[in-house]
């Protein structure tokens, strides 16, 4: 049972939590301000009526003592016609001796019967009799050799009346506030909840039917509006990078085909009656090898490129030496490319790189590659370093066969080639620009590419100055 209590919380809607805490807190914080309104009004309500019996007892006592002393007794026996005019509703005015023997009287409704008690001391007391409240006040009455007590009895009826009628009004806004709070606490729930109803039903619609459902853009600008926003711009880099890995996978299923279909071929061609002939048996083996390399190289990039675009990886904050590394870069490039010319024009470079030195390695080595690859019969290659107030810019040009302005856009594209064939035998995968792009966005830089068909390609990167910690 007690299990079950603990876990009714968690199993009640949040749109009735709301409601229920918003209605408990107005009912409380009414309650609380009505029963301090209560008490107070109902002090204050016996305070006047208090001072209403002082007042009376006063002007009695001033009325009597300014009678003649040698017959005070006979002045007070006589003075109802004054007691009348002083008397109010639901009070008892008497004037009785030290003996108790009541002198004189006056009474304005009905009063339950209460014995004479003469005081030597002034005394306001509240008792209840008979299901009715009183305020009691009894003064000694003192003048020459007269002993008496002045007596007023004021029955609480105006004040009894008028706290339940306080009460039934405070009862009654109270359930008025409950009721109201309790509508207001609904339609409020409703406005918070219904961007949340609304992201549940995305959620769901995207569960059944793709990655196109996207949440309503809303007025206000609160917390559930920038929830909803980013809800959006997160299913938007899903679907992309959905659509990507689809793309990806499709690309490379089209890649791995080709060298995967000639293995096949060759290993066909062995097992039918290349064992047996040498001349075959050599062909089938050189290109089955080589296709086995183009796999490798494949799958090395593939690898590159995933290392590439997980952009979490942490890296040690490194400096790299701009032309101390170009100069080693392109030495050795020389002594595996003789045949080619490099240049390095290098103005101004002061700062160092921040970025990991194995980034800019592989990322230059890629660009260098392309630039011997499509170089044609010039064999020149410049590579630039420069810095300007706000950035590093190197810059790879080689002076070959272009590319044509339609197909620049796209040479960043995954297994993209302006030329497949020429590509394939070049052994070209057509992700270098892809690892180089994602290396280079990680490090917060950018690249361009300016290219003319027979004039050459100059591919830009350009890394601005970033703050070390």
């Amino acid at each position: 049972m007690i299990k079950k209590i603990r876990k009714l919380p968690k199993t009640i809607p949040w749109q009735t939590k709301l409601v229920l805490s918003g209605s408990t807190a107005i009912f409380l914080t009414f309650f609380l301000f009505s029963f301090l309104e209560y008490h107070s009004v109902s002090k204050w309500m016996l305070k006047r009526e208090e001072f209403a019996v002082k007042r009376t007892l006063t002007d009695i006592t001033t009325y009597y003592k300014e009678r003649p002393d040698n017959s005070i007794e006979n002045e007070i026996k006589n003075s109802n016609e004054f007691l009348r005019k002083m008397n109010d509703k639901d009070q008892l005015i008497r004037v009785y001796d030290h003996d108790g023997k009541i002198l004189v009287s006056d009474k304005n409704g009905i009063f339950p019967v209460l014995e004479p008690s003469p005081v030597n001391v002034k005394r306001i007391e509240k008792i209840s009799a008979e299901e009715n409240d009183a305020i009691i006040a009894r003064y000694p009455l003192k003048i020459n050799h007269f002993q008496g007590t002045i007596e007023i009895v004021r029955e609480l009826n105006s004040y009894k009346k008028m706290m339940e009628h306080l009460f039934m009004v405070m009862t009654l806004f109270g359930i008025a506030a409950i009721i109201l709070s309790a509508i207001s606490g609904i339609i409020l729930a409703q406005q918070l909840l219904k961007p949340i109803r609304d992201l549940a039903g995305t959620m769901k619609k995207i569960k059944e039917s793709g990655f196109q459902g996207r949440m309503n853009g809303y007025k206000q600008e609160d917390e559930l509006t920038e929830l909803s926003n980013l809800f959006n711009e997160m299913m938007d880099e899903i679907e992309k990078s959905f659509l990507q890995q689809k793309q990806f996978i499709e690309d490379a299923s089209h890649e791995l085909r080709t060298p995967a279909s000639i293995l096949e071929g060759h290993l066909s061609l062995l097992n039918r009656w290349g064992k047996k002939d040498p001349a075959i048996l050599d062909e089938s083996l050189e290109a089955s090898l080589q296709e086995v390399l183009k796999l490798k190289s494949l799958i090395i990039n593939l690898l590159e490129l995933t290392r590439a675009e997980n952009s979490r990886i942490s890296h040690s904050q490194e400096f790299v030496n701009v032309p101390d590394f170009l100069y080693q870069l392109v030495k050795n490039f020389e002594m595996i490319h003789p045949e080619f010319q490099f240049k390095i024009r290098i103005n101004n470079l002061y700062k160092p790189l921040v970025l990991p030195e194995q980034h800019l390695h592989q990322i230059l080595i890629i660009l260098l590659d392309n630039a011997i690859k499509y170089s044609g019969e010039n064999k020149q290659i410049l590579i630039i370093g420069e810095q300007n107030e706000h950035s590093t810019i190197l810059a790879v040009e080689d002076f070959g066969i272009g590319i044509p302005p339609e197909h620049v856009s796209k040479v960043f594209n995954r297994f993209y080639r302006v030329d497949k064939a020429r590509n394939r035998d070049n052994g070209g995968t057509g992700l270098g620009l892809s690892i180089a792009k994602r290396l280079i966005a990680n490090n917060k830089g950018t690249i361009s590419i300016e290219s003319k068909v027979g004039a050459g390609t100059r591919v830009s990167i350009n890394f601005p100055f970033v703050r070390v910690k």
